[in-house]
């Protein structure tokens, strides 16, 4: 089913996804560059927080005005302009990089984030739009192994780049890898909407909003993916101090301890888009398990006495992290109406993306006050709390 059956089954979707393939790869290696370049420039935790928080901000902001758009605008037009600003920005990053400074690079995570904040909503609108209803579910699935194949390839390679070739390079082949989504966009046809009256723009902000508050599905898939993003997501942002401020392995020492979030992240992705535990339109006991197991790795995290401590607490967090947004995605795209899609997935990005920003910069600046084990236990401790009365409001 992952490659032979399924969504692959149409031919537009297996366009999309080697498209789309390449064009992870570019967000993880600039990731990881962008990070590394922070922490290379100043050597402070709070820098790398901020540049991470950059990244990801303006998703807390603009995401849900561009689902209005996603839900009004050609997809496939839409999708064209944010790979191609994507691509733009990172090769004249690339052309500055020797002299970059700090506020350098947070204006260049700025632009991203400002851009990432449209480009989230459209990317999981268009692959839906490709598929009939019923492939749906499977189209998350790959999308996320695609994803996290990207996030355990991508930084050891990145890292590799860097070590050998510098932070320019890696740029540079960040940008190149948007090309091949910028090729086969053109070929892409994905299902038009339904004619619906037209509205003023804030109008259809509010209605989608109401959809989402009105549905409980929903509303709770939300509330997880708040206090999950915002500590073990947030966790994952600030490696760059693990690796090299708490262990001293450097940028090579980096492209492993994301990996190992990748390697973990992978599994659970391949187990997913095998069908393991489909979700349907509902939140099972796993997704808790999960949630509450990838704050106890963030703890693991911060507390670790060694190196190989680390590696396997930063898988256990991938893992969970994937398994938990795969499967509340899912549930929230399952039965959701091509017409709602655009502005209730922003909803889901701006809690699954957005407030990483704010995890990430938070443990940062508690990272250069006491310390980044710490400040990772005290981020999982929280986590903790905070989805103990999710649950409770649930039940």
């Amino acid at each position: 089913m992952l490659i032979a059956g399924g969504a692959f089954a149409d031919r537009q979707f297996k366009l999309f996804f080697g498209g789309v393939f390449f064009a992870v790869q570019a967000l993880w290696i600039q990731r990881v560059t962008l990070a590394w370049l922070a922490w290379e420039r100043t050597g402070q935790a709070s820098t790398v927080g901020i540049v991470a928080a950059l990244s990801l901000l303006p998703t807390l902001v603009l995401g849900p005005f561009f689902g209005v758009l996603t839900d009004r605008v050609n997809i496939r037009s839409a999708a064209f302009v944010t790979n191609g600003l994507m691509a733009f920005i990172i090769a004249v990053l690339a052309l500055l990089a020797s002299d970059v400074s700090a506020v350098g690079l947070s204006l260049a995570a700025l632009s991203i984030g400002m851009i990432s904040a449209a480009h989230h909503p459209i990317r999981m609108s268009l692959g839906p739009r490709l598929v009939p209803a019923d492939m749906v579910q499977h189209v998350v699935a790959v999308t996320a192994l695609n994803f996290n194949i990207g996030r355990l390839v991508a930084p050891v390679f990145a890292g590799w780049v860097i070590a050998t070739a510098g932070g320019t390079t890696a740029l540079w082949l960040a940008a190149l890898c948007y090309l091949p989504m910028l090729l086969v966009l053109p070929a892409l046809h994905p299902r038009g909407l339904p004619p619906r009256p037209s509205a003023p723009f804030l109008s259809d902000l509010v209605e989608g909003v109401r959809y989402a508050a009105a549905t409980p599905l929903i509303r709770q898939a939300l509330l997880i993916t708040l206090v999950f993003a915002s500590s073990a997501r947030g966790a994952l942002e600030v490696l760059p101090v693990v690796a090299d401020g708490g262990f001293g392995r450097g940028a090579a020492g980096l492209g492993y301890l994301t990996a190992a979030a990748g390697a973990g992240a992978l599994i659970s992705a391949v187990l997913k888009a095998a069908g393991v535990a489909a979700v349907g339109a509902r939140i099972p006991r796993a997704v808790w398990v999960a949630s509450f197991a990838g704050q106890g790795a963030v703890i693991a995290m911060g507390l670790a006495p060694s190196w190989p401590i680390v590696l396997l607490a930063a898988g256990l967090t991938g893992l969970t992290s994937t398994w938990c947004g795969v499967s509340l995605q899912s549930a929230i795209q399952s039965g959701l109406p091509d017409s709602y899609r655009g502005r209730v997935m922003s909803f889901w990005v701006v809690v699954g993306f957005g407030t990483v920003s704010l995890g990430a910069m938070s443990i940062g600046a508690a990272a250069d006050i006491i310390g980044i084990g710490r400040a990772l236990a005290v981020a999982g401790a929280l986590g903790v709390m905070g989805l103990a009365v999710v649950g409770v409001r649930a039940r």
